[in-house]
């Protein structure tokens, strides 16, 4: 290696860490996107630290009158987090340190597999645009699972990738191993298991089938994360808890085929945060060339668009585009080939497009791409730093917390219980409990009612944090006033209610 190629490599990779470590002492507060995913771990991180570290149990504060138990992945990231605190002392900042960690890994490991399977230039600037990438580098700091899914989804690429070179029992053992771990880290990976079978497939045709050896590696990787989705799923029977596993209508169905607009939401977000409109233009390049075992990556590429595909109502939605971070790492890879196409000269274009201007168009593609993710990454932190209903719903969840006796259950309002087709969504929303730091009830926006309250009232929740407004478009004011103590009121859009207590006098 050139001594200008090590400055490059270098430089690359310095700017991806350093992306990627930036925010990494941000507290929890209102600066945050995906709010209800990592309020739910800074909630599992804090009871593995006060109830037990059993990572069998993950347990959330919006339980109810339940143990909390709730249907999840492996909860590795909240699970670590709490062996932090019991070194540290609790502080949410240490959750952020595990998916960064596991992020600067991934960064370094994607770049060493970009260089053994790209010529130099394709393996640099895929690692570049890996670097930049803007759904990385947001999810390097949030409390979330995917940076974990990403370092086990790549590392199992990588073993694929050798088991390729050397066809030998341990290796395909490996990489099964890894596949699986990535899935305990997060569904989504499941995507692997696929391109695993292709290349066991490619390499064995339908003898494969017959051979014990891949038998016994397909039961290795598939047994843990089946044993762990099984056993976690009885926290959703048995209780009602779940983390959007059961409790959501992921999968595609005839209803949503006509008009197709999860075609749209994904393609949307796979422009935006995934490839970039420049991008797509290098990876159509792409197709014009062959580079070895980097053809694998699309294998990986289009097993990760068949996900998207039966999670569409899912995938394709407004609030989903972090999902996408699961085909980035097959996307730069393609990247990389479609500029290593370009560089050498696509047969395709050698009669039209002289050598000089390919590569011309090549540069061109690479700034654009680079410049999209930059762009895009400044957009994402602006949104995530500058929303201010978090602001304000923090600001008075704080406040209110201090009339709430620690051991008092909180009611707090959720969000939608079915979509526009009537499908069940996840309607749990959990930040309220993670900034008062108190267990309580949810209840769906659909089920708001009196009736609701008093059914909460008599399982045991008592300090209502309710929002004038959805009050107030219900009609209920005069009666929520006649019926229960007003406590406290903050900036007059949150009131604090005792559900177990009449009010003493006439409310203002």
């Amino acid at each position: 290696m050139t001594a200008r190629a090590r400055v490059t490599w270098a430089v690359i990779l310095t700017l991806g860490a350093l992306a990627r470590a930036v925010y990494v002492a941000r507290p929890f507060d209102h600066r945050i996107r995906t709010s209800w995913r990592q309020s739910d771990y800074v909630q599992i991180a804090r009871n593995f630290d006060r109830e037990g570290m059993n990572i069998l149990y993950p347990r959330i504060d919006w339980r109810g009158d339940t143990p909390g138990y709730v249907e999840a992945e492996l909860p590795i990231v909240p699970w670590l987090g709490a062996c932090l605190y019991r070194v540290f002392g609790m502080d949410e900042r240490l959750l952020r340190i595990i998916p960064c960690a596991f992020s600067v890994a991934t960064l370094f490991l994607f770049a060493w597999l970009a260089a053994r399977i790209l010529p130099m230039g394709g393996a640099q600037f895929a690692t570049a645009a890996f670097a930049l990438n803007p759904i990385l580098i947001y999810l390097s700091t949030a409390i979330q699972p995917e940076s974990v899914m990403l370092f086990f989804s790549v590392a199992a690429f990588a073993a694929i990738v050798a088991w390729q070179r050397e066809q030998s029992l341990p290796r395909l053992l490996v990489a099964s191993v890894l596949v699986g771990a990535a899935i305990l880290a997060k569904t989504p990976a499941a995507a692997l298991g696929l391109v695993l079978a292709f290349a066991v497939f490619r390499s064995q045709g339908v003898r494969c089938l017959a051979d014990w050896r891949v038998h016994l590696a397909g039961w290795v990787g598939i047994l843990p994360p089946l044993g762990w989705y099984a056993w976690t799923h009885r926290f959703w029977t048995q209780y009602g808890n779940s983390l959007g596993i059961s409790n959501e209508s992921h999968f595609i169905g005839v209803d949503i085929l006509f008009p197709p607009t999860f075609l749209l939401g994904n393609f949307k977000w796979e422009s935006i945060v995934a490839v970039s409109p420049a991008g797509w233009l290098l990876i159509l390049a792409a197709l014009g060339t062959s580079l070895g075992r980097a053809g694998l990556a699309w294998g990986w590429y289009g097993a990760v668009w068949v996900f998207y595909m039966l999670a569409a109502r899912t995938s394709g939605d407004n609030w989903a585009y972090y999902y996408h971070c699961s085909s980035v790492p097959p996307a730069c890879l393609l990247l990389g080939v479609g500029v290593s196409g370009l560089w050498a000269g696509l047969p395709i274009l050698r009669n039209r497009l002289a050598l000089k201007h390919q590569r011309a168009v090549g540069l061109a593609l690479m700034a654009g791409t680079l410049l999209g993710f930059v762009a895009v990454t400044s957009y994402l932190l602006r949104l995530r730093d500058n929303n201010p209903e978090l602001l304000a719903l923090r600001t008075c969840a704080l406040a209110l917390a201090e009339y709430v006796p620690s051991d008092g259950l909180i009611v707090v309002k959720g969000g939608r219980m079915f979509d526009e087709l009537g499908r069940r969504v996840a309607y749990n929303e959990p930040m309220v409990f993670a900034w008062m730091d108190r267990k309580g009830f949810n209840y769906g926006l659909e089920e708001f009612s009196l009736e609701t309250l008093e059914r909460i009232r008599g399982r045991g929740g008592r300090y209502w944090l309710a929002e004038r407004s959805e009050v107030e478009r219900a009609g209920l004011a005069e009666e929520v006033a006649r019926r229960y103590r007003r406590i406290a009121d903050c900036e007059g859009k949150f009131q604090l209610y005792d559900l177990a207590t009449p009010p003493e006098g006439p409310q203002g």
